[in-house]
């Protein structure tokens, strides 16, 4: 089951993914498909039936605890400014939602143990969301919507922007922003890089360079 089209799933297949979510959460990645399947109140065979080992299921689950990064780069026609705008709402929520910070906290603790989990994390919930960003960066390039550079370093700067350094005081149990003031970081973030790359909403980008260009990073 991808997260890109989680709408046909059967109950038991979601009764399982949302038991694997919490269980993943509470005790990481030691958990077993039979706790698993007490959590979701099915036979251990009905789990295998849809997720043939713990890596698959931890996969699916990763996938649908990030879904709304994903959803907010999505129609992909809308126009780039505001696939910015929801995508750093979206990363706003993500990075204030508990489940997440636990989820991350999780990951940390047992990397060395379960270094495939970690993997699979990033994998899904970091790389998957840039590639498509830069994918849609290349494509306002191509229609002079954006200065051209490359698609891939400016989607990982935007993500860097938006990340700041407030999931990292979430992380280690600093005192964080508030709701308004983390959507107004959003809202900075987005006005800066679109800024910087020459991103404009109804006219095409302007072809002035800027420093950096001609670098290793441009």
């Amino acid at each position: 089951m991808s997260l890109l089209d989680t709408r046909h799933a059967s109950n038991h297949q979601q009764r399982v993914l949302q038991a694997a979510c919490a269980l993943f959460l509470r005790d990481g990645y030691r958990v077993s498909m039979g706790a698993v399947a007490r959590e979701a109140g099915v036979s251990k065979q009905t789990v295998y039936a849809h997720f043939a080992n713990k890596d698959t299921l931890f996969h699916a689950a990763v996938e649908q605890l990030v879904l709304p990064l994903h959803a907010s780069l999505a129609p992909e026609s809308r126009s780039l400014p505001d696939t910015l705008h929801a995508l750093a709402q979206a990363h706003q929520t993500h990075v204030m939602d508990h489940a997440n910070l636990a989820l991350g906290r999780m990951l940390i603790a047992e990397a060395p143990r379960f270094p495939a989990a970690a993997k699979t994390f990033f994998r899904t919930a970091i790389d998957t969301v840039a590639r498509r960003l830069a994918r849609l960066m290349a494509e306002a390039m191509d229609q002079h919507r954006m200065r051209r550079e490359d698609p891939d370093v400016a989607a990982e700067i935007f993500l860097a922007m938006l990340h700041g350094m407030e999931g990292d005081r979430r992380l280690f149990g600093m005192q964080a922003r508030g709701q308004d003031a983390q959507d107004q970081w959003a809202r900075h973030a987005v006005n800066v890089f679109m800024h910087a790359y020459d991103i404009l909403p109804d006219a095409p980008a302007r072809t002035n360079k800027k420093p950096g260009n001609g670098t290793e990073f441009s």
